[in-house]
Formats: C-alpha cells, sequence, structure tokens
C-alpha cells in the first residue's frame, strides 16, 4: 500500500530533524535566514533524503506551502516530477520566493529542466528584485546546461542589474556577463 502524501511529508520532517545541526541552524539565523523553523540541514543532506523519495507532486506542493521551514522549501523542486511542473505553477513558485537560497535551488533542480526555462528568464525579467536575481541564477543554469537562451537580451539585461548595483542581483549580473562572453568565445572558436 502506497503511503498518502501527507505521510510522506511526515516522515521527510522526521528525517529533517534527525539530521538537524543546531550550530548550522543558527549561523543561518545569525546570517539573516527569516525562515521560523530552520533544521540546519547542509544541501547533500536534504539530496539524500529526496533521493529515497519518489518524485510526487502532492508532497512536493505540500512541502512548498510550508513557508516557514527553510529545508520544506529546499526539498520540494527535489520531488516535483518535472513532467508535471507546468508553466502556471513555476510563475506562481517564483513569486513565493523568499531569498536568493531558495531561488538558487528551485532553478537548479527543477526550472533549469523545463522546455519553457528561456520563457522564465524573458518573462522575469521586469518582475521583482528576486524574480529578477532567479532570471540571472535561470539563465547561468542554462548556459551551463548546454541549453538555449536569448543570449542578446540575457546580455543587454544583465547590463542594466550591474548599473544597477542593487546586492541583490549585481554579483549575479556579473556572473552571467562572464558566462556569456566565455560562451561567445567557445562558439566563435569552436575546435
Amino acid at each position: 500500500m502506497e503511503n498518502s502524501s501527507h505521510e510522506i511529508t511526515k516522515q521527510v520532517r522526521h528525517d529533517f530533524f534527525v539530521y538537524r545541526n543546531g550550530m548550522l541552524a543558527d549561523t543561518l539565523r545569525n546570517s539573516g535566514d527569516t525562515h521560523r523553523m530552520i533544521f540546519g540541514l547542509n544541501l547533500p543532506q536534504i539530496i539524500n533524503i529526496a533521493n529515497n523519495i519518489t518524485p510526487n507532486e502532492d508532497v512536493a506542493k505540500e512541502l512548498w506551502e510550508s513557508v516557514e521551514t527553510r529545508e520544506c522549501r529546499l526539498i520540494a523542486p527535489m520531488l516535483f516530477p518535472i513532467e508535471k511542473f507546468n508553466e502556471e505553477t513555476a510563475l506562481k513558485w517564483i513569486s513565493q520566493l523568499e531569498n536568493t537560497e531558495i531561488a538558487d535551488n528551485l532553478c537548479h533542480k527543477l526550472l533549469r529542466k523545463t522546455h519553457y526555462a528561456d520563457k522564465i528568464c524573458l518573462t522575469l525579467m521586469n518582475g521583482s528584485d528576486i524574480e529578477r536575481y532567479t532570471a540571472l541564477r535561470l539563465a547561468i543554469n542554462l548556459l551551463a546546461s548546454g541549453k538555449e537562451i536569448d543570449c542578446e537580451k540575457m546580455l543587454h539585461f544583465a547590463q542594466a542589474e550591474v548599473y544597477k548595483n542593487l546586492p541583490i542581483t549585481s554579483a549575479t549580473a556579473r556572473r552571467l556577463l562572464q558566462d556569456l562572453s566565455e560562451s561567445e568565445k567557445m562558439n566563435n572558436n569552436p575546435e
């Protein structure tokens, strides 16, 4: 008999409790993480827990809705079946991002694998600070994966973000500019 999504979610929370690390949790809190519940797990531990669970849309959604728990927000993208993660849900989740750690993980573990990721990048370019950060991070992920992006639009977007010099986007925009430059060099000098 299959476990219900609620039972799986309960087991995930139990696993978080087993692996909890108070020192790391305190460090994250002192660094400004605003989640009410922080177990202090590192990403490899969260990935290990996720690897023992069959991807499940209901479980992923239930964990994502646990907005007060850092680890729930990190594991949810790892458990959402890619074929069921539609553009509407992606935009909803992006609009709910609370910090760059959650955005980075969402981009790397789920968004970059979608067939509409390049479209998401373009959609987010005029969004809030965290949405623009997500567009930059997703573009970096797509370039690293060898996927198509509108390099010219992303170049202008990254340049504008560097010019704005906002703490949340400027370093990531500079990284994207560097990656775009390296990608262009590779495309112009195939060996």
